[in-house]
Order: structure tokens, then C-alpha cells, then sequence
């Protein structure tokens, strides 16, 4: 399993092994590329370049892991953080600190992640839930799903997301929708997003 440290863009409890790594856009707009250091860390980088479609500004963030492992490797967990800023934005910090528990192996797992969000010098007083799995559906096929929960004072959001993974020697096509529900109306985003593996 080539992607066994991601589902659509939420993190797994296992991380990248030493010298792999991989580069991921989604709709053309989330550009993000990730690297192993070593076995238990990594670290990412990735913009969604809005000047190349005339804006004058950019958000851009890194995205270091910390990953550790049972001995059997049946369970493992991360640490770790998305920090953000929008170039040539004032106070236009941004990101999410979390941890992330996986139980399962690397082609059929469940991850339950808890991390707190904030803007500038504001944090969250409620915590973001997320509820991930994939299991492996055949040689090239993985079914993958990914929820998360908001919660606020005054409200409350969900997000639903349900799809696949081809894999196809060292590329993989992420495809599915997300739900949102709490909301007025209903519909389905839909996920499209193109990773290329390389490294070791």
C-alpha cells in the first residue's frame, strides 16, 4: 500500500518510512508533497497557488508527523500539526494540531483523530473529530471513507466522505464525495485528487 499514511487528506496513524515520499493534487488547486525522514517522522509542504488564477494571495503550510508503532504493527499512532499562513496577509495565520489512533494493518485499518483548530491567535474550544478507514477491495482497489466533526458554541457541522483508491504502479487516483450534514440543503462535493509516490 502506497498510501497507507493518508485516506483523502486526513492522516492515518502510520506515517511515511525513511526516503519515501509522495506529491498530491486535488482539483488542480491543493498542491501538497510529503517526505519520510525517518521512520517514525515526517514532514510536508503544500499551497493552493490562487495567483496563478489572479489573486494576489496564496495559503501556504507545512505539515509535520510523528508516527509510532506496536510491534506487531497492528496499531499505530500520530502526532502532529498543519501550520498555515496566506502569503501577503497580515494575522492570516491558520492551522490544526491532532493526534491519531489507527488499529489494523496497512491495507485494512480504522483511525479515530481528535485535533483543535485555530486562526491567528483564536483556538477552538471544541475539539475536531475525525473517522477514517479503508480496506483493501482487490490487487489495485481500496474502498476508503473519511468523516469529520465540527463543533461550536452555537452550532455544529459534518462532513461524510465516501469513495475509492486505484492504484496504479507508482500513481494513485482518489475519487469519491463528501456530504455535508448539519447544514440548510443537501449535496455531494465531489473528490477528485491524483498522488504520485517516489522515493525509496
Amino acid at each position: 500500500n502506497p498510501q497507507e499514511s493518508r485516506y483523502f487528506w486526513a492522516p492515518s496513524g502510520y506515517g511515511l518510512k525513511k526516503g519515501e515520499a509522495y506529491y498530491q493534487n486535488v482539483w488542480l488547486f491543493f498542491n501538497q508533497v510529503a517526505v519520510g525522514v525517518t521512520d517514525n517522522f515526517s514532514i510536508g509542504a503544500g499551497i493552493v497557488p490562487i495567483f496563478l488564477f489572479g489573486g494576489s494571495s496564496s495559503p501556504i503550510w507545512i505539515t509535520p508527523k510523528f508516527s509510532f508503532y506496536d510491534k506487531e504493527e497492528s496499531a499505530s499512532f500520530g502526532v502532529g500539526g498543519l501550520f498555515g499562513t496566506v502569503t501577503g496577509e497580515e494575522d492570516s495565520s491558520f492551522g490544526i494540531v491532532y493526534g491519531s489512533a489507527t488499529v489494523g494493518n496497512r491495507n485494512k485499518n480504522f483511525t479515530f483523530g481528535l485535533g483543535y483548530g485555530y486562526v491567528g491567535d483564536d483556538w477552538a474550544s471544541h475539539p475536531t473529530l475525525s473517522f477514517s478507514g479503508m480496506i483493501r477491495t482487490g490487487k489495485q482497489g481500496y474502498f476508503i471513507t473519511a468523516s469529520y466533526f465540527v463543533s461550536a458554541s452555537d452550532e455544529s457541522l459534518g462532513l461524510i466522505g465516501l469513495g475509492g483508491r486505484r492504484i496504479f504502479n507508482s500513481v494513485s487516483l482518489d475519487y469519491g464525495g463528501i456530504i455535508p450534514i448539519g447544514g440548510d440543503g443537501f449535496g455531494i462535493i465531489p473528490w477528485l485528487g491524483l498522488v504520485v509516490s517516489f522515493g525509496k
